[in-house]
């Protein structure tokens, strides 16, 4: 069995393996993604038809679930083991996690409120997911969101902007004073 990823992800990717089996035996691969510290996950079953199988994560790579660093993916079929690592670096690319999105989402649709909307916004960053340099939570000040940034949660929420596009915004709304949170 041999396994091979690209070797550099950023926040935002999807992690993207493909395995090499000499054959079928029905066994599902058994991976286990291992930090720099030595914790590894639970072991994560990976059911394969083909001896050449390419498997993409579900879920990209968010700073609320992984620190950069040194990652090592342990695989093992059918009694083959084999490992390979990457690295995840903090490129600055805004990747806002879909939890996230649902909420905001939530906003533009008006079911949460301006002071709702400001405790999300807040939380990224303090995540460091959106970066606002000198930014100082204050949650009994006054908050303001203009009207018209509904556009911009529109847009995102149609994928017609990107994560990072709609985090720059923000982070440059809040940087001008143009938006308080």
């Amino acid at each position: 069995m041999s396994a091979s990823t690209k070797p550099v992800y950023e926040y935002g990717d999807f992690l993207i393996v493909t395995f090499q089996v000499s054959e079928l035996t029905g066994d599902p691969i058994i991976l286990h993604i291992v930090d720099e510290s030595g914790n590894a996950s639970s072991p994560i079953p990976i059911q394969i038809s083909k001896l050449n199988s390419t498997i993409i994560a579900p879920i990209p790579f968010y700073k609320t679930n992984y620190l950069p660093g040194t990652y090592t993916i342990s695989a093992e079929y059918s009694g083959a083991k084999t490992s390979i690592s990457f690295d995840l670096v903090d490129s600055d690319k805004i990747a806002i996690p879909t939890q996230y999105k649902i909420l905001i989402k939530s906003w533009l649709h008006g079911t949460l409120d301006n002071r709702n909307f400001a405790d999300i916004i807040r939380e990224l960053i303090h995540f460091d997911i959106i970066k606002v340099p000198g930014y100082q939570s204050q949650t009994l000040h006054i908050i303001h969101v203009p009207a018209w940034f509904k556009n911009d949660v529109k847009w995102w929420s149609d994928d017609s902007i990107t994560d990072n596009e709609f985090g720059l915004a923000i982070q440059y709304l809040i940087k001008a004073g143009i938006m308080s949170v």
